[in-house]
């Protein structure tokens, strides 16, 4: 019995690539905010990740490179707090992109647990449009 050896071989991205692949699932909610220490303002939050969120600024003033510390808000109420933020990039001149580098554990816990949320918000809600759609169909066949 003879095994014949392939060469066989995986290329990955280089860092550049990879750097602005998205690592997590991202969701919006109405009423997420950040509210941003160094400025002392809230932000519309526009996704967020376990990684990291998106946010408008009209004011265009932050920088890639920038560091700042966030809350993340649910309706007016701190669900995260003091999560270290660094601007990653800065879109259109309006739309800032930051990462969360240093997160703890808790604070993983809780974005996990509100992204989790959130999705489950979103299934509910596509299952009864679903079932609406089903039911509307079957009432049109009568």
């Amino acid at each position: 019995m003879a095994i014949e050896l392939i060469d066989f071989h995986i290329d990955y991205p280089d860092d550049a690539t990879r750097k602005h692949q998205r690592r997590g699932v991202r969701v919006h909610l109405p009423g997420l905010t950040a509210w941003v220490l160094e400025r002392d303002a809230v932000f519309s939050i526009t996704d967020l990740s376990t990684f990291g969120l998106a946010f408008n600024d009209a004011t265009t003033s932050f920088q890639v490179g920038q560091e700042m510390h966030v809350d993340v808000h649910v309706h007016g109420k701190v669900w995260i707090a003091g999560l270290e933020a660094k601007v990653v990039a800065v879109r259109d001149g309006a739309l800032v992109a930051c990462a969360f580098p240093n997160m703890t554990r808790f604070q993983e816990l809780r974005m996990d647990k509100l992204i989790l949320e959130i999705q489950k918000r979103w299934i509910k809600i596509r299952k009864q449009q679903t079932q609406q759609d089903g039911d509307e169909a079957n009432a049109n066949k009568t």
